[in-house]
């Protein structure tokens, strides 16, 4: 498979299926082309003693994170978002700032997903509009 270094793809974490692009296209476009991603630094007790210095118990760095918001989606997409993702880890590969390469992450999806939801059918939810779909995945 080619990857492309503009995408997430993702599998569940110690399979050997094939990657699945993420989150996945619809009539061939690519619903998700752009995401937010960081590397971060883990604390542990870090604090700001009386001096004003901040004091670290620097445990990891460069932690991936992944954040996603889209614009516009329907209840099924969003259906579909959460069936890719309801393993407890994921095997994310992706293109990494940090590293300059593509990586293989053991990643979760983060429990916070909000979104602002539109009842257009009240017969079937996944016809329902959910605007401003906010979620993340952050490394093990």
């Amino acid at each position: 498979m080619n990857y492309e270094y503009d995408k997430l793809y993702i599998r569940p974490w110690g399979s050997s299926e094939p990657y699945q692009e993420f989150p996945y296209e619809i009539d061939g476009i690519n619903t998700l082309p752009e995401h937010d991603a960081s590397a971060n630094d883990v604390d542990l007790d870090a604090y700001t003693n009386t001096a004003g210095y901040t004091i670290r118990n620097r445990v990891r760095h460069d932690v991936a994170t992944l954040e996603f918001n889209v614009p516009t989606m329907s209840g099924g997409e969003l259906h579909d978002m959460f069936d890719m993702t309801t393993d407890v880890w994921l095997d994310c590969y992706f293109f990494y700032e940090p590293e300059w390469s593509f990586v293989s992450k053991k990643m979760y999806r983060n429990a916070t997903v909000k979104y602002h939801k539109y009842y257009i059918d009240k017969e079937n939810p996944e016809n329902n509009i959910y605007q401003n779909v906010n979620f993340g995945f952050v490394e093990e």
